[in-house]
């Protein structure tokens, strides 16, 4: 009985945080290219859009305007919200029952209250971070080769140099998006070793 209760507990948490979150990341997004638009608006004028309005090929509405601002403040949250509430779901799912595994304490601290820290699943990180950045590199290319403008994207081209195999298609998309994923995968795992081996020297007895 105890487990249901306790599993329930950490579905609800999962929820919860989850779309916390979610609109978290989506504000950020959101804000974050709608100030990015308007200070390059103010730094470089006219010829922010150079480059920005790049960015309407996959946002519909926007470009380095103040009222295609307001379109990026919108797509940013909603993209930036999807995101965020994946990585943190597909995260939180992949930990599951391991959680418990690893929290680590300070040993012979002197402190009267504990302070519990949550060490970081490599795993689970590069699970999560791979497939966002994976789902969002084939659904760029599809959009691409749907609108029937992939030969005349010569920034996605770029990509080749980056990422072997890739190719502004359906096939180079699905490559491109193993190769994001393993890197990406290969980043996390370096990054939680990074944050644990921290961690353990800072917890050290």
């Amino acid at each position: 009985m105890t487990d249901l209760i306790d599993q329930n507990l950490l579905r609800r948490g999962i929820r919860f945080n989850t779309i916390v979150l979610a609109i978290t990341m989506g504000l950020f997004a959101g804000l974050g290219l709608f100030l990015l638009t308007h200070l390059s608006l103010l730094i470089t004028g006219e010829n922010a859009g150079r480059y920005m309005n790049l960015l309407g090929v996959f946002f519909p509405g926007y470009s380095a305007t103040p009222g295609g601002a307001w379109f990026g403040l919108i797509w940013g949250f909603v993209v930036g919200a999807i995101s965020g509430g994946f990585v943190y779901y597909t995260y939180a799912r992949t930990i599951g029952a391991r959680a418990a595994n690893l929290i680590i304490r300070a040993q012979g601290s002197g402190r009267l209250v504990e302070q519990p820290v949550l060490r970081m699943s490599g795993h689970a990180l590069g699970l999560a971070l791979g497939c966002v950045m994976a789902i969002q590199l084939v659904g760029a290319t599809a959009w691409l080769v749907i609108r029937g403008t992939a030969d005349q994207s010569p920034h996605a081209a770029l990509l080749v140099h980056y990422l072997p195999g890739y190719r502004v298609d359906l096939s180079g998309g699905l490559i491109g998006a193993l190769d994001i994923f393993v890197f990406t995968y290969g980043l996390a795992l370096l990054l939680a070793w990074i944050y644990n081996w921290i961690v353990s020297l800072r917890f050290r007895e």
